[in-house]
């Protein structure tokens, strides 16, 4: 127990969430240590030894015989066991970054309670029980030159095939692109990050599309002022929900996806979910709420082919029960292109810092713990305060809505951002907090310091007191604002760090492409089909690059299934035509006219 003591200080000072990570794992029995003939330990599993019960650093150096690097390639190792493997790369390779992928947790707590790791620091980086899709988008796979521990492939072959698989639709998605349909909730927290996938997509080289439900909101709220008659109302809500639902499905039958994502709240009942699926292409939702909080989940999870969350452990036990079991976990994360550091005029300076700031809606917790701060520079952005309290006459806004241009200004001229995750019945911080709201990302994206309150689910995505700062009760939090305001270095350096590590893991885009690879890995055959038939078609590439809905998408789109297709077809389409040329058929004749004069 001393060196597994040992042995997670040192790891704690190289990759500390892996060691809490590490720390949090229950004890389990059954890998068996024994000693091999030389004097070291030898896990077993089962029937599977994964080293030489006799001479397991022979057996080692003898299978890296023939294993060679070339130029600037990455060693990755498939499978850890106890390392004699990977310390033989060490050595052979001096200086050099390794990176040891193993996927089974208790292998790794029984390696560090029985080897001394320090000869792997600090070249080595242990990623351990990893979702492939994650490893991926978390690392440059160009480079990898991996060297395949057998034992450990025979014990996690369905694992290191996954991964595999994870690479090879990564590097896919990485050249090809798709049509994604986006279908939004009609109002709530989730539609910007809905609209960010949008821009997250198409930034990334796909086309991707919206179903614009917010602009029917207004309909949808206006049905509990038509009627006070409880069966009417439903009656009516049912009647636009099915409208919705076909709204939907014409928008997907014009666009023909490849994927169709909703976001939580986006309006697809069971009935539209299923009409959708006559597209024969996965439908995937993400749910960026609490699940505690917003229960209809339920109501909707298992018709989906694929669903996100940004909450695990008792969700996923949640989901299970009720017979929906392709769930994956996908944090929260910022768009680059909205979220960033500016330089604000002096008008702005003067409207947006505060040496204590807040942007976000009024909820009890926040109004309860807020007062303790008034005795600072204290402004507040949001909706749903009470404007005569307190607390209220911080507000800046008058509960109007902020839109995100205002808001990166909030993010970017406050010296401590507050981010207090809401809560409708804890006075203060919520004691079993998990998940990570967006606006952690977003301040750090924005090189905003931030003090938030501790989540079980942050420490894995960013370091807490290097990289954040964190509170665990109002009383911290007080005191932490006043350090803070008097070390602003060392707050400007948490914040320096903060920005880096997010933009690094955790963008919109890093999110959207790991949801991809968890999607297609496991269809990828069908759609490289898919994409192909599109490209067979000359037409649907051309209308595909310029959009379905453009105006030259939409002149095109009577041309769709010629298989001969050329500036000649389109002119000799013009010439039969009657009436006044349209601005397409203009342009179509002027590119005849060059091209001709160059020929």
């Amino acid at each position: 127990m001393e060196l597994f003591k040992k042995n997670l200080e040192l790891l704690r000072s190289s990759q500390p969430s892996l060691a809490r990570r590490v720390e949090r794992e229950p004890k389990k029995n059954f890998v068996h240590v024994s000693i091999s003939k030389d004097g070291n330990p030898i896990p077993k599993i089962g029937s599977v030894s994964l080293h030489s019960k006799y001479y397991p650093s022979k057996e080692a150096k003898d299978g890296l015989s023939e294993y060679c690097l070339r130029g600037n390639e990455t060693p990755v190792v498939y499978g850890l066991g106890f390392g004699y493997h990977v310390l033989e790369i060490l050595n052979k390779y001096k200086g050099l970054k390794v990176l040891v992928i193993e996927p089974v947790m208790s292998i790794f707590r029984s390696f560090m309670e029985n080897v001394d790791i320090e000869p792997f620091l600090p070249n080595t980086q242990f990623i351990i029980s990893t979702p492939p899709p994650k490893i991926i988008t978390s690392n440059q796979t160009v480079n990898w030159n991996k060297y395949e521990h057998q034992p450990s492939k025979r014990l996690s072959c369905d694992y290191f095939f996954s991964l595999d698989k994870a690479i090879e639709t990564s590097d896919y998605l990485n050249s090809n692109r798709l049509k994604i349909l986006v279908v939004n909730p009609y109002y709530g927290g989730s539609l910007p990050t809905a609209n960010y996938c949008v821009r997250a997509f198409n930034d990334m080289g796909h086309h991707a599309e919206v179903v614009e439900c917010d602009k029917f909101a207004e309909g949808f709220f206006s049905i509990k002022k038509t009627t006070r008659n409880k069966i009417n109302e439903e009656s009516l809500s049912n009647q636009f929900g099915h409208f919705m639902g076909q709204l939907i499905a014409a928008k997907a039958a014009d666009f023909q996806p490849d994927l169709i994502l909703a976001l939580a709240q986006a309006p697809l009942t069971p009935e539209a979910i299923k009409n959708l699926k006559k597209l024969n292409v996965p439908i995937a939702f993400w749910f960026v709420e609490d699940f505690r909080t917003l229960s209809y989940w339920k109501e909707v999870a298992s018709y989906y082919d694929y669903f996100f969350t940004i909450q695990r452990g008792e969700f996923f036990d949640e989901l299970s029960s009720i017979g929906m079991n392709n769930f994956y976990y996908l944090a929260q994360g910022c768009l680059p292109g909205v979220h960033k550091e500016i330089n604000l005029p002096l008008d702005d300076m003067h409207q947006y810092s505060a040496d204590v700031s807040f942007m976000g809606a009024g909820y009890y917790n926040r109004v309860q713990s807020f007062p303790r701060l008034l005795s600072h520079d204290f402004k507040i952005w949001g909706t749903e305060w009470v404007l005569e309290s307190d607390i209220g006459n911080r507000v800046q806004n008058k509960n109007k809505r902020v839109d995100q241009v205002d808001t990166v200004k909030i993010y970017n001229a406050g010296k401590v951002n507050l981010n207090l995750h809401s809560s409708t019945f804890h006075s203060g911080v919520n004691p079993v907090g998990d998940f990570v709201n967006p606006r952690t990302f977003e301040i750090a994206a924005c090189g905003g310091f931030q003090l938030v309150d501790e989540r079980s689910e942050l420490a894995e995505l960013i370091e807490p007191g290097t990289e954040i700062a964190t509170f665990n009760s109002i009383d911290d939090l007080c005191e932490k604002v006043d350090y803070y305001l008097k070390h602003e270095n060392e707050a400007k350096s948490i914040a320096y760090q903060g920005r880096a590590r997010v933009l690094k893991e955790h963008t919109i885009q890093h999110r959207m492409h790991e949801m991809l690879t968890h999607i297609f890995m496991d269809n990828l055959s069908l759609l490289k089909e898919r994409v192909s038939s599109r490209h067979r078609d000359p037409v649907s590439y051309y209308i595909d690059h310029v959009g379905d809905s453009s105006k030259l998408g939409i002149y095109l789109d009577q041309f769709r299934g010629l298989n001969e297709f050329s500036i000649k077809t389109m002119v000799n389409t013009i010439a039969k035509g009657e009436g006044d040329l349209s601005q397409e058929e203009l342009l179509v004749l002027m590119t005849d006219q060059i091209v001709k004069s160059e020929a």
